[in-house]
């Protein structure tokens, strides 16, 4: 029986792409070596992703090292994973980690400093919360705790939770918490309170899976199709805009859907919306921009579906690289020197 395990594992990997957690450590030479992994270096660690407490906060911050300018004033928000763990389980990666908002607010003229914080309170998270077990799939591998059936337990259910922890932005006289791969969570800047999914007053549709069956928006909404909201959004000062994607997945072919957008960045008007199609069924993580071109970096990646739908693993974790080089797609801008051109594919060796 034991001499049959390799092959099994063999056949795991070669079939699925993937390869148990166990094997995989194995497969990367054991532990680490106590120069980089000591009791010390552990500690601080654990000590950087543990949970936060004492959420939520609200108060004067009472210790202030000299003096705050008197011209300045001003709020600041910063977004992050801020709980790691729910009903003694774990999260597998820190990414999967729900999104903690934090909240400075500086006053000069007073000497006063402010602290506020609280977590995004998504339906999902306040499910979980309640609950005290993790009850939904995560993209980095944190799965509900398996049954008699294992991981398969979890097999077809596609649906990522969203923990709304990887930026917060403001425009328009809007606070978003924004995630790589659903719509943004409008937050009421007060009280840091979540107050629902944001689509931009019906521009972006909103869907139980960020997929487009390729046949019409139409048909999307019938079949409980949305799109997702990149959560890298930029800021073009130069015009007073802010620019960011939103993107859906194909349910068939390897050619993603992406619409540009661009709203005044005071107003919140919407000033320029540009469809067009990557050559990937991956999103980009991130994307630049210039006077005249929208330009999207695509990774040499590709996706199993199978460890996924499977169950066995999470989006990330079903992801191999090529070897190959990656991809720039440059998109023209309107209104820059560009607009009116096809867009411009360069690939890297």
């Amino acid at each position: 029986q034991s001499s049959k395990k390799p092959i099994m594992v063999a056949l795991l990997v070669a079939t699925l792409g993937v390869a148990p957690a166990g094997v995989a450590r194995r497969a990367l030479g054991g532990k680490p070596s106590a120069a980089v992994w000591n009791e010390e270096i552990k500690a601080a660690w654990t000590q950087a992703y543990a949970s936060a407490q004492g959420v939520p906060a609200n108060y004067d911050i009472d210790e202030i090292e000299g003096r705050i300018p008197s011209a300045l004033r001003g709020t600041v928000f910063r977004n992050g994973p801020g709980n790691f763990e729910r009903g003694g389980q774990r999260y597998e990666h820190v990414l999967d980690g729900d999104g903690l908002l934090c909240r400075w607010s500086l006053d000069g003229a007073t000497g006063r400093a402010r602290f506020a914080s609280r977590f995004v309170r998504t339906p999902e998270y306040a499910a979980e919360e309640a609950a005290d077990t993790v009850l939904h799939r995560n993209t980095f591998g944190t799965q509900p705790a398996s049954g008699p059936l294992g991981e398969l337990e979890n097999a077809f259910d596609l649906v990522l939770k969203n923990p709304a922890n990887t930026n917060v932005q403001s425009w328009g006289g809007k606070l978003l918490a924004l995630w790589e791969a659903a719509l943004p969570c409008r937050i009421d800047p007060d009280t840091l309170e979540y107050v629902g999914r944001e689509t931009f007053d019906g521009l972006l549709p909103d869907g139980a899976l960020t997929v487009a069956s390729g046949i019409g928006p139409e048909v999307d909404a019938s079949l409980g199709l949305g799109v997702a909201f990149t959560a890298h959004p930029r800021e073009d000062r130069k015009r007073g805009r802010v620019v960011g994607w939103s993107w859906a997945a194909p349910l068939v072919g390897s050619s993603l859907s992406v619409t540009v957008h661009e709203w005044d960045a005071a107003s919140g008007a919407l000033l320029a919306s540009t469809p067009t199609a990557l050559p990937s069924a991956i999103a980009p993580h991130d994307f630049a921009l210039t006077d005249s071109w929208y330009i999207f970096a695509l990774n040499a990646m590709q996706l199993n579906l199978f460890p996924y739908v499977l169950g066995l693993t999470g989006p990330v974790g079903a992801l191999r690289t090529t070897g190959e080089g990656a991809v720039l797609v440059l998109v023209p801008r309107p209104g820059g020197a560009a607009a009116g051109r096809e867009p411009l594919t360069v690939r890297t060796e």
